[in-house]
């Protein structure tokens, strides 16, 4: 089965939404909850005090509430945290010096935990250790600082070999000006340091960081096997972790014109931006400003940029009233010159989202509270497509600045409210399922945008029989809308008491099944235990009303080899 992660999960999340929450005395109120959560800090068994916990939601809509609910632990390691809202959490510790442990612990987040409204957990363990430290400089061939270069972990496990998932900690790992870092938070174990990408790495995730190096490992090698080790222990410092010798990669320059489209004069003021193609996935890592805006004569010059292939566009700025198509340019080994990019207004759509199956002033109310924006396939170099435009009272909208080709539309709201999902849109009652196609600078009307609205919960609980899971092991949950010519899945997290909840589904045939993930990344995984994990399914079917709550068991008894 593929490999899961974060990012992966970001992008399932974003179909299921929901939050917002309370505080204590400390924090600044939001609402107010009736549920409450307790338990005890413990650092290698022991209790420990004076330890800040902290509860936040699992997705935040505003930064205020991302801060999340604090409270401290007493002398016996006791903490209690009350007004708490319903919805999906992470609780994690606050104070510094500290890494989380035990089972569904992640060192980037901390335990999940799913709250009901009025819910009372108890008995909540944070388990403790103190965390490890690596710390050293690199510089370069001639032994002058690599400023600002992003600082690689791999953990390497029991058998000495690099674990497949990289070590995604979340803390600083980038050298200050002087090239010195800093990581801390680290869990024990065996590490390989290294800075810089790898001529493999760079044909298949180009580049274009103004400052470039080879992939260079400590103390100072370019081959992985004679990389040397980090070994990290609980509550020590490991210095002096140097990477020296560290060679800068050849960097090019692109530079060009930017004129207006329809007259070839040049055009002033504007900002060019570039970014790394992916043949199969478009830009990748977003897009990158250049340093200075175009001249009187509309000239411009982009410097520093390794070998790969672009995609190079402009805009106008404050506003991007005005913008180019982007153009698709490979540096082998030179650079750039002679880029032109006509500047032109972009196309337009108008239309209306209107509600499937239901007209209630309920749901009609939510709706205008929704955002709608406009985006495009990854298999070509598209442009950001602006800010969200916000729906008329009577779901009217108007986007402007489109880019030409095939858009797709999407509703973007607070999480907080109730689910809109997008059954299809139409041009003048015309099912566009690949998109709305416009042409550059045309003003596309008459179009609608259809949902559904969707306002079932359904809870669950995953159970563990014939074992303890490994203390890195983590359970997703995932939920496939059947029946459906592109069926639809909504993910959920299973928290640490098994629990998990999916929530603003439509009525309909559902499959609920697990998936494996590893909580600790770069520990190894246990294939035999995936495979057993992703195996249990169960069907359900929601009504006009909320399901019964739904159990599924893991038997890992049944793990090939336990047999």
């Amino acid at each position: 089965m593929a490999r899961f992660n974060f990012a992966v999960l970001v992008l399932i999340q974003l179909l299921c939404l929901r939050l917002e929450f309370a505080a204590q005395s400390q924090v600044k109120v939001t609402r107010l909850g009736t549920a409450s959560v307790s338990g005890q800090v413990l650092l290698n068994g022991a209790p420990l005090g004076d330890v800040t916990v902290v509860l936040r939601p699992e997705r935040p809509t505003s930064t205020e509430e991302a801060k999340g609910i604090e409270a401290k632990s007493d002398e016996d390691g006791n903490f209690r945290i009350t007004g708490v809202a319903a919805r999906n959490y992470y609780i994690s510790v606050l104070t510094p010096g500290f890494v989380m442990t035990g089972v569904g612990a992640s060192s980037l987040r901390g335990k999940t935990l799913t709250i009901a409204a009025g819910e009372k957990l108890e008995n909540i363990s944070i388990e403790l250790r103190r965390e490890g430290v690596i710390t050293g400089r690199v510089t370069n061939s001639n032994g002058d600082p690599v400023v600002r270069e992003w600082i690689e972990m791999v953990k390497l496990g029991d058998d000495g070999k690099p674990q497949p998932s990289p070590f995604n900690h979340p803390g600083p790992k980038m050298t200050d000006e002087r090239g010195v870092y800093r990581i801390t938070g680290l869990p024990e174990g065996r590490y390989l340091i290294s800075v810089g990408v790898s001529p493999e790495e760079d044909g298949a995730r180009p580049q274009y960081r103004t400052s470039t190096y080879l992939r260079t490992f400590h103390p100072g090698v370019t081959d992985q096997s004679l990389a040397k080790a980090v070994e990290v222990k609980e509550g020590f410092e490991n210095a002096d972790v140097n990477i020296s010798g560290v060679v800068a990669k050849k960097a090019y320059e692109i530079s060009g014109r930017v004129v207006y489209a329809e007259t070839g004069a040049p055009a002033e003021g504007v900002m060019v931006f570039y970014g790394a193609m992916s043949k199969d996935r478009g830009v990748i890592s977003g897009w990158r400003p250049s340093k200075e805006r175009s001249n009187a004569e509309g000239e411009f010059q982009i410097q520093g940029v390794a070998p790969g292939k672009y995609a190079i566009y402009a805009h106008t700025l404050p506003k991007r009233d005005l913008f180019s198509d982007p153009v698709i340019y490979e540096i082998a080994d030179g650079g750039i010159q002679g880029v032109e990019l006509g500047i032109h207004h972009g196309g337009s759509i108008s239309g209306a989202v209107v509600i499937e199956g239901s007209n209630g002033a309920a749901a009609r109310a939510e709706l205008s509270q929704f955002r709608i924006i406009g985006y495009q396939r990854l298999e070509r170099p598209y442009i950001p497509l602006g800010d969200p435009t916000g729906l008329n009272a009577d779901g009217s909208f108007h986007l402007e600045g489109l880019q030409s080709g095939k858009v797709k539309l999407s509703l973007i709201a607070d999480p907080k409210l109730g689910g809109f999902i997008v059954k299809r849109i139409e041009r003048d009652g015309v099912p566009q399922p690949d998109g709305v196609e416009i042409s550059p600078g045309e003003n596309v009307s008459n179009v609608r945008v259809v949902v559904e609205y969707g306002n079932l919960t359904l809870r669950g609980e995953v159970k563990i029989v014939g074992g303890k899971l490994p203390p890195s092991q983590w359970i997703y949950a995932n939920a496939t809308r059947l029946n459906e010519s592109q069926p639809r899945t909504c993910g959920a997290n299973v928290d640490a008491r098994g629990q998990f909840i999916f929530e603003n589904l439509l009525p309909g045939e559902y499959e609920v099944h697990l998936v494996s993930l590893v909580y600790q990344p770069g520990e190894p995984r246990d294939k035999g235990l995936s495979k057993l994990i992703s195996s249990v399914r169960q069907k359900v079917s929601l009504g006009g009303a909320s399901h019964a709550p739904i159990t599924l068991v893991v038997d890992l008894s049944q793990k090939e080899g336990n047999q």
